[in-house]
């Protein structure tokens, strides 16, 4: 009986702590968004560190809470970020150069908190083919499955044919898109990218623009990212991807962990799969599917 008292008595004192860790009145706190979330047991939406991006958003208005009142602000680096106070929310702002910073937020009795800003170019990177690529083919909008023997051989022999002469898209590659702005990233954005292979190496760099496109047979404009590289003074098109909506699995609405899309680029009238007999059915399509994760937009390394 003792031991079952001691025991409800601590988890009684472990959930009194965690229902008041957010409301420690000399704590202060800093959140996102208009006002704190306190739930029991956490603020859902308190920020440690913030990142400032020189290709889009170079301010932050973050919210204060608890603490004194009176609060101020100071930078350890106001060539990289100034900071001030205003009704209760900080206000930083960049200065056109990369770096890191400290902002140190205090109130009228002397406590503080300290939030570090990193001030950089968004990237957005995406592992491609990590997983599975290939190449596939559709006849009349529907793709060919390796269920039936005459497909598994043809397409066995379309992905031997393709992959020996396609280069711009390998296994373990990595796509990194500097947009111009990253707030416009998946609109109708553009930028610069960098296609490294699994030893970091660069192997294609040019630029990338995402556009609403209408050649695909769907109906509707599909989101396509053109990828260019300047050759003899002019910008050649290498390769269109798009976002085909019978390959997309939707992206997920968390803040964390990587979302996946499906990729496709049409390459029927291409040169790689010559010598491979098509189905001679109408409307028959070549694609090359690579399944393609990110993370979202991150500071580019300083």
């Amino acid at each position: 009986m003792k031991t079952k008292t001691l025991l409800g008595f601590f988890l009684l004192s472990v959930m009194t702590f965690c229902m008041s860790a957010c409301q420690d009145d000399a704590e202060i706190i800093l959140f996102s968004g208009s006002q704190l979330i306190n739930e029991p047991g956490t603020c859902t939406n308190t920020i440690s560190s913030t990142t400032l991006y020189l290709n889009g958003r170079g301010t932050e208005d973050i919210g204060i809470a608890n603490g004194k009142g009176g609060y101020s602000a100071q930078s350890s680096d106001e060539t990289i970020v100034t900071a001030t106070v205003s009704n209760d929310r900080l206000l930083i702002s960049s200065h056109g150069k990369k770096g890191k910073a400290a902002v140190t937020v205090s109130d009228k009795k002397g406590n503080s908190v300290v939030l570090p800003v990193t001030v950089s170019y968004g990237v957005a990177t995406f592992y491609c083919g990590m997983n599975w690529s290939g190449f596939a083919i559709s006849v009349g909008n529907e793709l060919l499955t390796s269920g039936a023997e005459e497909n598994k051989e043809l397409l066995k022999l379309l992905n031997e044919v393709m992959l020996e002469s396609y280069s711009f898209l390998k296994e373990q590659d990595v796509c990194i898109m500097q947009p111009d702005d990253v707030n416009s990233f998946l609109q109708e954005g553009k930028g610069s990218f960098k296609l490294k292979d699994i030893d970091g190496r660069i192997r294609v760099e040019g630029t990338y623009e995402v556009s609403l496109d209408e050649e695909l047979e769907t109906g509707k404009p599909e989101l396509a990212f053109s990828f260019y590289q300047h050759q003899n003074g002019a910008d050649k098109l290498l390769h269109k991807f798009y976002f085909e909506p019978s390959f997309v699995r939707q992206p997920s609405t968390r803040d964390i962990g990587p979302t996946r899309y499906y990729w496709m680029e049409q390459v029927t009238d291409s040169r790689y799969w010559d010598g491979v007999s098509l189905p001679e059915e109408e409307n028959v399509k070549v694609l090359y599917v690579v399944l393609a994760s990110s993370s979202g937009i991150r500071p580019a390394e300083l």
